[in-house]
């Protein structure tokens, strides 16, 4: 029977449970130019983020807090093989993107007309619009003025799945409409988790140009898809306490709950869900390297980088303080995690609503 309450009905804090082993064959790799580049990533991203939040250079923790997220640190280590000239833009992006999706979970964007008055603000910024209309929206335009391509089909695919995923993120589906895992990702969840929109930025960081066939080819279509599920499975086990704080409304483990599940048994079907996708994505992936693509240089750099997304949207899920909060620290180097580790779910404060210190 399905669950019409709150996503997060019957959770309570102080409950205890157990994160399933998440393991990974992906290998991990960070971009050598991470530690150099991030402190001036910090520098450019401190003036806009501080006009977001509406403070001020000298009285600024929700900035500060934001940027301890290390959000860049994402695209570090899921295209740890960006050209070095594209390094800088390519890490921008990632902050703005997370901070765009941050937006549509703001307790002021409750109602649609708000959050279409964004889309359509975030929309322009896509197209790297000069003089966005808010703090937001000139973020994303400076950032886009930098990273997209003068012209060509690339420089468009970049602008569209932009578009979509800003349309996508303000018209969010609901659990209730879904009645299984399956229905949940073959819905528009590939797309708000920017997963179209990160393959393609992978191509301008590679600086390759698949023309479309990311999509268009069968088997490399599904080998995105695919990786692309994981990234969503591994993403709403992390992130169902901090969705909880702020009320969002869609999540595999709100699907499994709805249908029922105890939680501990939800968290433990997502997990092998996951552990089996990616197996799915190494056999379709070696399919591509021995099939009619097979001399195509380009499209195995292209699979090597959305392995590496696997394992780094893996890693960066475990040690980034968006979804364990200030403090916390992991000891270990791997990408997963090969044994459950047991946690007390807790505030962990969000970046619209942070806890007091």
């Amino acid at each position: 029977m399905k669950n019409s309450s709150h996503p997060g009905a019957g959770l309570r804090y102080g409950m205890t449970y157990r994160l399933p082993a998440l393991p990974t064959r992906s290998p991990l790799a960070l971009h050598p130019e991470f530690a150099a580049t991030a402190p001036r990533v910090l520098a450019w991203l401190r003036p806009h983020l501080v006009d977001y939040f509406g403070e001020s250079e000298q009285d600024s923790p929700i900035t500060d807090r934001y940027l301890r997220q290390d959000l860049h640190r994402w695209g570090a280590l899921c295209m740890p093989h960006t050209r070095p000239d594209r390094f800088f833009a390519q890490q921008l992006w990632m902050n703005a993107a997370a901070l765009l999706d941050d937006a549509f979970s703001a307790p002021w964007l409750r109602e649609q007309p708000a959050r279409d008055l964004l889309a359509r603000q975030l929309c322009a910024a896509v197209e790297a619009a000069p003089g966005g209309a808010t703090p937001l929206a000139r973020l994303l335009s400076d950032v886009h003025a930098l990273l997209l391509p003068g012209s060509g089909s690339l420089r468009q695919r970049l602008i569209d799945v932009g578009k979509t995923v800003v349309i996508d993120n303000a018209n969010q589906n609901t659990v209730e409409e879904f009645d299984d895992l399956d229905a949940y990702l073959g819905s528009s969840r590939r797309v708000n988790a920017y997963g179209f929109w990160i393959l393609a930025l992978a191509e301008w960081a590679l600086g390759i140009d698949l023309d479309g066939l990311a999509s268009q080819d069968p088997l490399v279509h599904k080998a995105c898809t695919l990786a692309i599920d994981h990234w969503v499975l591994v993403n709403d086990l992390y992130s169902f306490a901090k969705e909880i704080e702020e009320g969002e409304k869609i999540n595999a483990v709100w699907v499994l709950l709805g249908q029922g599940a105890p939680l501990q048994e939800a968290l433990d079907a997502i997990a092998a869900r996951a552990v089996a996708t990616e197996e799915r994505f190494i056999a379709t992936r070696d399919r591509v390297a021995t099939g009619p693509l097979r001399h195509r240089d380009d499209v195995a750099r292209f699979l090597v980088e959305v392995g590496h997304m696997i394992s780094g949207n893996l890693r960066h899920a475990r040690e980034s303080s968006r979804y364990h909060g200030d403090g916390h620290r992991i000891d270990d180097d791997l990408a997963g995690n090969t044994s459950a580790e047991h946690r007390t779910l807790h505030r962990i404060g969000t970046v619209h609503e942070p806890l007091v210190d």
